[in-house]
């Protein structure tokens, strides 16, 4: 199956199933999907995410981007708004300790989401609707504007806790940038002008190798073991990780 989905309406629409993980599964298709801007879905692309099996959209943008730019709408999926800004400042104060300038641009402000009170809660709660997608022949979406920072967090965290190695993860995150190269329409609605700048700057920053293992040393520096992070920052506890292994992944090498 294709990893990289060019619906027409979508920017960097990409399969997450196939990756194997630790534990000898693989990710399940039709299960996972990470995107950016899905505003301007065609009919066309709305029947094949229906035959797909999407059932839940979830919108890490800004309120104000989703007054902006708001998702297409159907009647076979629900979209559920999970803004990941503002942060309540608590993050950028934990990445500076840990850092003293020695991240890039974005690695501090991927630190700062993943250590941040409010960016927790909105993992929290798509780690909720991961779970909540636990019937057969349904899947989840996940997007933010460019499908490289909040849903690049997102998709470093679904995946690491599915067992996947870190070295799958960071290739799946710079799967990015062969999209910036090859889909001119993102800077054209990326850079809009009425849009926040600070954003803008991020969507249209290169995804890069420190910015994403960034991530993986603040959460050790900060809980010691991802699975610490999982349980005190998102509540997933061993249980609720069992849980989602067995909705995404399968023994099955079909």
């Amino acid at each position: 199956m294709k990893r990289i989905l060019n619906l027409e309406g979508a920017i960097n629409l990409r399969e997450l199933g196939g990756y194997p993980t630790k534990d000898g599964t693989t990710i399940k298709y039709n299960k996972l999907l990470r995107s950016g801007d899905i505003s301007n879905l065609t009919g066309k692309s709305l029947a094949y995410l229906k035959k797909y099996g999407l059932k839940y959209i979830v919108d890490f943008r800004s309120n104000d981007e989703q007054r902006n730019w708001a998702d297409t709408t159907s009647d076979f999926y629900k979209i559920y708004s999970d803004p990941v800004y503002p942060l309540k400042g608590n993050g950028d104060k934990l990445a500076g300790i840990l850092n003293r300038n020695s991240y890039n641009y974005l690695g501090m402000i991927y630190q700062s989401v993943v250590l941040d009170a409010h960016g927790q809660q909105a993992y929290k709660l798509f780690f909720d609707l991961l779970l909540h997608n636990d019937q057969p022949n349904t899947s989840l979406l996940f997007h933010c504007a460019a499908g490289k920072d909040r849903t690049g967090i997102g998709a470093l965290l679904i995946l690491k806790a599915l067992g996947v190695d870190d070295e799958t993860i960071t290739k799946d995150y710079l799967l990015t940038n062969l999209m910036y190269e090859s889909d001119h329409e993102i800077d054209r609605i990326l850079n809009d002008k009425s849009g926040n700048q600070s954003v803008n700057q991020m969507n249209m920053t290169a995804a890069d190798l420190e910015s994403i293992t960034s991530v993986f040393d603040a959460i050790e520096h900060y809980y010691g073991t991802f699975e610490n992070y999982l349980d005190k920052a998102l509540d997933i506890d061993a249980d609720k990780l069992a849980k989602l292994k067995a909705i995404y992944t399968t023994n099955d090498d079909n």
